[in-house]
């Protein structure tokens, strides 16, 4: 495939999974969710750094454009699409601008402060490996300061997703999980362990249940693995995010077959992120092949 193509695809897909996640319509004057924001950074630097190859391309800098926008960045959108219409001139990239020009006064609004009586020690987060980027699929929050119901100390990083257990647990912190310690404490899990593939090694498994955070399904989270090791959760997905991805997967119609029967020209009639039909990406993490699991909701 073609870079500059393979790039496009690439930064396309970061952009479209920031905007899914990020709680806004376009134009609205509110900043988008902190968990969209890694993301659009990630597409800025992408963007930054390609420009600086492909100086004239108008849809990496359309993408920029956008970027700026959803962020509140009023004046480099503007620079970014003027760079545009210098390059092409279209109509469509002209109303646009105008669009934008009326919004170039609008202030952009600071970051919300967390306000807490707490003194908290900023801690490097604990690495997951079936897990690797809990902040980004919104895993942990990070929109206040809550106590661990396991440590019971503060803290500004903390999980809500499903945790299997007898006690009514509203928050955990990374460390906790990641020790084994909330899992021992209240004799709980975060996956159910008939709701994963086959692996032939028990310590995998109970690391997987006893000390990874797990994510949000419609139905009964369901975890996959691949060359005899438990994948890495990497998201939530729709047939926008995967479709770049296509030739990456180890066998997308067996993963198809197994989740419900759908087809793989089905796909984009019902996989969405954040619709009815969610999907969720895996990759293995020994050959990288991704894998692929649904629900309705």
């Amino acid at each position: 495939m073609n870079p500059r193509i393979e790039k496009l695809k690439e930064i396309n897909t970061i952009i479209s999974s920031a905007i899914s996640k990020s709680n806004k319509f376009w134009f609205e004057h509110i900043l988008p969710s902190q968990m969209s924001l890694p993301l659009f950074e990630k597409a800025e630097a992408e963007l930054n750094a390609i420009l600086k190859d492909y100086p004239s391309d108008t849809n990496f800098w359309r993408m920029l454009c956008n970027v700026k926008t959803y962020t509140m960045d009023y004046a480099a959108a503007i620079t970014a699409l003027e760079k545009v219409i210098a390059l092409e001139n279209k109509q469509k990239d002209k109303s646009q601008l105008a669009e934008l020009l009326e919004h170039k006064d609008v202030v952009k609004p600071k970051a919300k402060v967390k306000k807490t009586e707490s003194n908290l020690v900023k801690r490097e987060l604990p690495y997951f490996k079936y897990h690797p980027d809990p902040t980004v699929t919104g895993a942990f929050e990070t929109d206040t300061v809550v106590t661990c119901d396991c440590c019971k100390q503060p803290t500004d990083v903390y999980y809500t997703n499903p945790f299997f257990a007898v006690d009514d647990i509203e928050a955990l912190c990374p460390w906790c999980i990641a020790d084994g310690k909330a899992a021992e404490k209240f004799e709980g899990s975060f996956q159910d362990d008939i709701s994963v593939d086959a692996v032939n090694d028990k310590d995998k498994l109970m690391e997987l249940i006893e000390r990874t955070p797990g994510y949000n399904g419609w139905q009964q989270e369901y975890w996959l693995a691949h060359c005899n090791d438990y994948c890495a959760f990497k998201g939530y997905v729709g047939w926008q995010e995967i479709e770049p991805l296509l030739d990456q997967f180890a066998d997308i119609e067996s993963d198809l077959a197994s989740a419900g029967g759908l087809r793989l020209t089905e796909l984009p009639n019902y996989l969405k992120d954040n619709g009815s039909c969610q999907g969720y990406l895996f990759q293995c993490i020994c050959c990288n092949k991704y894998r692929l699991y649904y629900d309705f909701d």
